[in-house]
């Protein structure tokens, strides 16, 4: 039996950074904010909480998808990244946001609904290089959502609009 205590130990030792890598990058964090997401039959709510300090931003069902993740400026600095778009074909499909991740401070709202309205160049600019599309394969109606460092989150209204 005391030749497979060596054995046991090194294992643990190989197996125990992974487990931290892979908690690292499911961690519920983006840069210093907790991000969550509410599904309101009414309205979407994006709550950012930074330092015990929780700053919600309320945006209307009317538009039909809201998506976020964690992203990475250039200079390595974290921002909440969302779009939040209708799906008609008049619809703006680049109404960016920005939030700081350290601050839960909105640095660019989201533009208009309207094609004529988007706003991708403002959020590439600030961001340092091109927004990557979100991935997104379903949507959500889920009630409620938290982001971690290495998913998106993609939700539709709780609701459908015609029913």
């Amino acid at each position: 039996m005391r030749r497979f205590y060596p054995l046991s130990i090194l294992m643990i030792f190989f197996l125990l950074p992974q487990k931290q890598l892979h908690a690292e990058s499911n961690s519920p964090l983006c840069g210093k904010a907790i991000v969550r997401f509410f599904n309101d039959p009414t309205k979407y709510i994006l709550s950012i909480k930074v330092s015990g300090l929780e700053h919600r931003y309320l945006y209307d069902i009317e538009r039909d998808f809201f998506m976020l993740r964690c992203e990475v400026s250039a200079t390595g600095k974290k921002y909440i990244l969302f779009n939040w778009i209708c799906g008609g074909s008049g619809c703006n499909e680049a109404s960016f946001g920005l939030i700081d991740a350290d601050t839960g401070k909105m640095r660019l709202k989201p533009g208009g609904r309207w094609r004529r309205d988007g706003n991708e160049d403002k959020a590439s600019k600030m961001l340092g290089h091109p927004i990557q599309p979100f991935s997104c394969p379903t949507f959500s109606r889920a009630p409620i959502g938290t982001l971690k460092s290495a998913d998106e989150l993609c939700f539709m209204p709780l609701l459908d609009s015609a029913v």
